[in-house]
């Protein structure tokens, strides 16, 4: 009967952080999808809902946005939650916000995580944003490492936007940007692992 007894999956949970309107709700609702989580009738309700809005590119952020304020105003205020199974694990996705003012709710959620996922703009500007001054970029990855998440993943988003163009220039000089940043704060080279994404369309995740 072995081959009718699925084998034990073991569990992990992945906080996707990030500055605001870098893409960590899209890219999850993304996952959702390309794991087969969401049915098409769904996505199609939400596109619907998104159009209504004003916010056609967001559609796939309604799967992890719930609530309507966030989904009227397009940004993430609770923790979002879902699940997706690969083979031999089984993964919980949390979305964290991005804005400086729901902070505690990001760090309820960190402190929940094995693993993040540091969500990175590339395109022209919204790096530059999020990585400087009162950006998040450099709060969110401290936030993880001083909670304890050594693993980090850094997704660069946006890399189809057309200011980017899949640029490999424009890729190596945010990589050289952030490693420099992450290994003063005690991230070791080996525990951060970097990809090109696009969170719209799908590619690289």
């Amino acid at each position: 009967f072995s081959m009718y007894i699925r084998p034990k999956q073991s569990t992990a949970s992945i906080i996707f952080i990030g500055h605001v309107d870098h893409g960590k709700s899209t890219v999850c609702g993304n996952i959702l999808v390309l794991t087969g989580q969401v049915d098409q009738r769904t996505i199609e309700k939400y596109k619907a809902e998104a159009i209504k809005n004003k916010r056609e590119g967001w559609y796939l952020a309604y799967i992890m946005d719930l609530n309507e304020d966030e989904r009227e105003k397009g940004k993430t205020v609770e923790i979002g939650k879902a699940y997706f199974s690969l083979e031999k694990k089984k993964f919980t996705i949390l979305d964290g916000p991005g804005h400086a003012g729901f902070l505690p709710n990001l760090l309820l959620g960190a402190c929940q995580a094995d693993f993040a996922c540091l969500i990175i703009s590339a395109k022209e500007g919204e790096y530059e944003a999020g990585f400087e001054k009162s950006g998040s970029t450099k709060e969110h990855a401290l936030l993880a490492k001083s909670l304890g998440v050594n693993k980090l993943v850094i997704a660069v988003n946006k890399m189809d936007e057309e200011s980017v163009n899949w640029s490999e220039k424009r890729f190596n000089s945010i990589r050289n940007s952030l490693f420099d940043y992450l290994k003063k704060i005690g991230y070791k080279e080996d525990d951060v692992h970097l990809v090109p994404i696009s969170g719209l369309f799908g590619d690289g995740i």
